[in-house]
């Protein structure tokens, strides 16, 4: 039988749970009525827990922000990254401040995420930006429902897009941002880093050399699963200059795109492009996409396989010119 008992200034509702053990559940309120009046729902649900018809996470009528408190907990029990975890905070943050935190975890339906994704509409986001808050939506209403504290299904689809290929730089386009870096040695190893590495942009704070290879562990890398990627021996020196002293990611994507402008390279071009070039390099070296999805830590090889959309024979004739003479080049930039 559920009864109120008061502990400080609110009240809970006791529950007596198959097995013979206790729960207390908090009303939010320290008003006696409007605590009578939640305990008589929990007197009906009572009923049905004991029938087995709702389960025990069922019962309870917490808001959204109790929710949300719950859910990150989740997340970091299960292992994500803090970065990760953070991404999700400010979506659900957003989510908030358009959808009011206070209200009730059993009121929340379709309207509510169909609202939020409007809000981002009148931003202009572009649509993958909106896709990455869908997909984070999605993931808080599917543990809500996986922890039965909805019993509706609430998946919004993604915003259909046209699936770009990869923006790789041109080794005449690298040559000008190298040189663009005379005087700033720092600058230039590191960029030579990450174009010979094919790294993310956070990943090189949490990398280490181990001879001929980099080691980016588990815990840090984004598919939760080690890597290892082999570096060339005339990069080495140039690791581990830019390992002595980091740039802050952001400031370092900052200084690349001013760069990029500076170069009167195409804007849609970013620090990622580094990447992507590296990645097309390898593809072409090595003939083997699932290698390329080892060394770039993919964890879909569909995700991989984007890079095969390009033509083998256009990527060899732009690319490959970086082995004839460019390689060279851009060394002197380094030790200038």
């Amino acid at each position: 039988m559920a009864s109120l008992v008061k502990k400080g200034r609110n009240w809970f509702i006791r529950i007596r749970l198959p097995g013979g053990k206790e729960k207390t559940i908090p009303t939010k309120t320290s008003n006696r009525r409007e605590a009578e009046r939640r305990l008589r729902v929990f007197g009906d649900q009572e009923f049905l827990l004991k029938a087995k018809l709702i389960t025990e996470s069922q019962m309870e009528n917490i808001d959204l922000q109790e929710a949300r408190k719950r859910f990150l907990k989740y997340c970091k029990m299960k292992g994500l990254r803090p970065n990760t975890i953070r991404t999700y905070e400010y979506t659900l943050d957003n989510f908030f401040a358009v959808i009011s935190p206070q209200i009730s975890i059993k009121t929340l339906n379709d309207s509510h995420i169909k609202l939020f994704v409007r809000s981002l509409d009148k931003k202009k986001l572009k649509p993958n930006s909106i896709n990455i808050y869908i997909r984070h939506i999605n993931s808080f209403t599917a543990w809500l429902n996986r922890e039965k504290y909805t019993t509706i299904e609430m998946k919004h689809e993604e915003v259909r897009i046209d699936l770009a290929k990869p923006k790789f730089l041109t080794p005449d386009e690298l040559d000008k941002i190298y040189g663009l870096c005379q005087g700033n040695p720092r600058l230039h190893n590191t960029i030579k880093v990450y174009e010979g590495l094919g790294l993310r942009l956070s990943e090189l704070h949490f990398s280490r050399r181990e001879g001929d290879f980099i080691i980016i562990d588990a815990e840090n890398a984004k598919g939760r699963k080690q890597r290892e990627i082999p570096i060339p021996t005339n990069l080495i020196e140039q690791y581990d200059l830019a390992m002595e002293q980091l740039y802050n990611p952001t400031s370092l994507s900052h200084m690349f795109k001013k760069l990029i402008v500076d170069a009167e390279i195409d804007l849609r071009k970013t620090f990622h492009s580094l990447r992507h070039t590296y990645a097309l390099r390898m593809l072409i070296k090595t003939d083997n996409v699932y290698y390329v999805q080892q060394l770039l830590g993919h964890q879909n090889i569909e995700t991989t396989m984007i890079y095969t959309k390009f033509s083998p024979e256009l990527l060899r004739s732009v690319l490959q010119e970086k082995t004839q003479g460019k390689e060279s080049m851009s060394n002197r930039h380094a030790q200038a």
